[in-house]
């Protein structure tokens, strides 16, 4: 779990002799997890290196990778990437799981990374039945390594895919569906919609900016 990560990566930095103040731990921890969905090795972030903190992190991840393969062990990362690497390696391994998974269903593709991304498409790369639900207007985990790209370049991964647009919305009012609109057709990437409902106008929607959480939630309580 985390709290095991953060313990092992501290013992890599003080095996290393890094100081802590300068190269936070927990930090180092969430990089060595960004590097992971992304399917680096250490090897690729030294080669790649470009600054003192590139290389301090490849040493960590490296001593830290080290340390969970002495205690037989693996992290969440390492669940998607040893198995991506595995069925990328071993044809007889990827073509029994071709065999046994014929359809592939994932729900909230905007979020999904780049190890997850190449799962997807080495399991339904043979079958080519994937359907994917997702909304890439939605997608806000960029800083968990969530890849836009996934979702935006469907078709293009899995050519004759067809499209369905849920534009109707059930929750919200027109008023509400109407800012959003207005705010997301901002983003340059997007396959577009436009949303609407049966719920009729509603109110005009108020705009309030707290200094922090505490100011918000007492204003919504208020409210």
């Amino acid at each position: 779990d985390d709290q095991d990560q953060l313990t092992v990566v501290k013992e890599a930095i003080r095996e290393l002799n890094i100081d802590e103040k300068t190269f936070r731990p927990n930090a180092l921890r969430e990089q060595i997890s960004r590097a992971k969905s992304r399917l680096w090795t250490p090897q690729q972030i030294r080669e790649n290196s470009s600054d003192k903190e590139s290389d301090v992190l490849a040493s960590v991840y490296q001593a830290y990778q080290r340390k969970l393969f002495a205690n037989n062990s693996l992290d969440f990362d390492d669940l998607l990437m040893a198995t991506v690497k595995l069925l990328q390696k071993d044809e007889g391994t990827l073509a029994g799981y071709q065999e046994r998974f014929h359809h592939v269903l994932i729900d909230e593709y905007q979020d999904t990374n780049h190890a997850q991304y190449q799962l997807v498409r080495l399991l339904g790369g043979k079958h080519n039945n994937v359907f994917v639900v997702g909304d890439e207007d939605q997608s806000i985990y960029s800083f968990r390594g969530a890849e836009i790209h996934n979702i935006l370049g469907f078709e293009r991964d899995f050519p004759g895919t067809a499209l369905y647009r849920l534009q109707q919305n059930y929750r919200s009012t027109q008023r509400i569906l109407n800012a959003a609109n207005a705010l997301i057709r901002n983003n340059r990437e997007r396959k577009g919609k436009i949303l609407w409902t049966e719920n009729g106008e509603g109110d005009k929607v108020h705009a309030f900016s707290g200094m922090d959480e505490h100011e918000e939630v007492n204003f919504i309580l208020d409210k």
